[in-house]
């Protein structure tokens, strides 16, 4: 299991930085609080039912936001381990292509595709 260079694993780092201060400027801007200092209008059950659905993507989206940041923080934790770039499954080096279009990927390729069946056919009993 040959480990990443580290102008490859910097690169890498780089890519894990860009994409967490994307998202930490998005859920930044999901919180804003003007939308409280807007005064309500009268409401109908159709404007409520449409918040709900708002709020239920906004929730959703939050939800992503954090499973993304954890699945960053957990690539750091491997990186500091000396174990990123190395499948969880089959503990074979994860293909640095693979890792550049996917940096928190934590299996490779075969493994993924592998684990995302069994994870279909459970979700379906």
């Amino acid at each position: 299991m040959e480990r990443l260079k580290n102008p490859g694993l910097g690169a890498l780092e780089g890519l894990m930085d860009t994409e967490e201060r994307r998202i930490r400027d998005l859920v930044g801007d999901a919180d804003s609080p003007l939308a409280d200092l807007i005064a309500p209008e009268p409401r109908d059950d159709v404007d409520l039912a449409s918040e709900e659905v708002d709020e239920r993507l906004q929730d959703a989206m939050l939800d992503h936001y954090r499973a993304q940041l954890a699945d960053i923080e957990a690539a750091r934790d491997r990186i500091r381990r000396g174990e990123y770039g190395i499948c969880i499954d089959c503990r074979q080096s994860i293909p640095y292509a693979r890792l550049k279009a996917y940096p928190t990927a934590k299996r490779c390729a075969v493994c993924q595709h592998r684990h995302e069946q069994l994870y279909a056919a459970d979700r379906a009993k």
